[in-house]
């Protein structure tokens, strides 16, 4: 993966920094109630599998980001999943 320019983990950071980037904003759009649109959180997913694949961490604030959105899906889906109470 390397050929030992150093080119590929200049990248990845770079990536991490974008995506560091992107995981505030999407966190500023959850604070002040905007929505949180699926192409972000597409780009989001996209650099953390990325990162994985070049087994580099993920920054603490995509982490925090992503799992506090795969919980509120995970939540959405329990709920719609649930059978409505009969009266």
């Amino acid at each position: 993966m390397s050929d030992g320019s150093g080119a590929p983990s200049v990248k990845i950071a770079e990536v991490q920094r974008l995506a560091t980037a992107l995981a505030a904003r999407v966190r500023y759009a959850q604070l002040v109630g905007r929505p949180v649109y699926e192409t972000q959180i597409a780009a989001l997913v996209g650099a953390a599998r990325l990162m994985d694949e070049e087994k580099a961490p993920w920054p603490p604030m995509v982490e925090e980001v992503l799992t506090e959105l795969a919980r509120s899906i995970e939540g959405a889906v329990t709920v719609a999943a649930d059978p409505p109470e009969e009266p």
